[in-house]
């Protein structure tokens, strides 16, 4: 009986030697960890940003407004592709899809804490700004930047992809 009592406190003493294959364990996890941080800031690749709402219109029921924008770390110049669904007109629904360059600005006149988002045309002139809240909502200005004051939506939302 002393003999199975001394082999099961031996067999005992051996399985709590685990501790070393934890620490192998908790050393794997630790490079995992690194390398998935080392993919996270590895920006080498674009990503498009979407954003979707419903403007109004004057003699229409809405305009649908699809903006994509590229974000790219590596890029000086990132594009856009905007599409705009008059819905409802005269002629049925009408679309139009503009592309170019957008331009990240940071301070507007009345508003030196906001970042603008300025469509560019093709001489680099700006066509639309939008005001990005901090819940990343993007909000139309006017021609001369200034928020829209009305009670109808001018709203982009960021969609999920």
């Amino acid at each position: 009986m002393k003999k199975w009592t001394y082999i099961l406190i031996l067999a005992g003493a051996i399985s709590c030697d685990s501790p070393t294959q934890e620490s192998r364990y908790e050393g794997e996890n630790e490079e995992e960890m690194e390398n998935r941080e080392e993919l996270v800031l590895d920006n080498t690749f674009s990503t498009w940003m979407n954003y979707e709402g419903l403007l109004p219109c004057e003699d229409c029921e809405g305009i649908r407004t699809v903006l994509k924008l590229e974000n790219s770390p590596n890029k000086k110049e990132r594009e856009y592709e905007l599409t705009e669904t008059y819905l409802g007109t005269e002629d049925g629904d009408r679309e139009f899809v503009s592309k170019g360059i957008y331009e990240v600005v940071y301070g507007l006149e009345n508003d030196p804490g906001a970042m603008a988002i300025r469509l560019l045309d093709e001489s680099s002139a700006p066509i639309k700004s939008f005001r990005q809240d901090e819940f990343g909502t993007l909000h139309l200005l006017d021609s001369e930047e200034q928020a829209i004051v009305s009670d109808l939506n001018y709203t982009l939302e960021l969609v999920e992809q």
